[in-house]
């Protein structure tokens, strides 16, 4: 009886530390970022071109360089471009 005891939380055990493995190397892996255009983003501004307004961008909030500010045709941020 008690070896069956030992065996079962041996199993929970290693299953755990396997489980803890996975998490750990999926945590590092860096974001997915897909090349489509965002139909929402009327303009942006970055900082290598001052207060310029960019029209006519294909980017959105993960294609962004840093630093770079997307906006809506209201004027109001969607966001800002942050280092990968």
């Amino acid at each position: 009886m008690a070896f069956c005891k030992v065996g079962i939380l041996s199993l929970l055990l290693l299953s755990g530390i396997f489980l803890l493995g996975i998490e750990v190397e999926y945590g590092n892996a860096q974001k997915m970022c897909l090349q489509v255009c965002d139909n929402e983003v009327a303009y942006m501004t970055c900082p290598s071109s001052g207060d310029e307004k960019i029209t006519e961008v294909c980017v959105n909030c993960c294609t962004a360089d840093e630093g770079c500010k997307l906006y809506r045709a209201d004027g109001s941020l969607i966001c800002t471009g942050t280092p990968e």
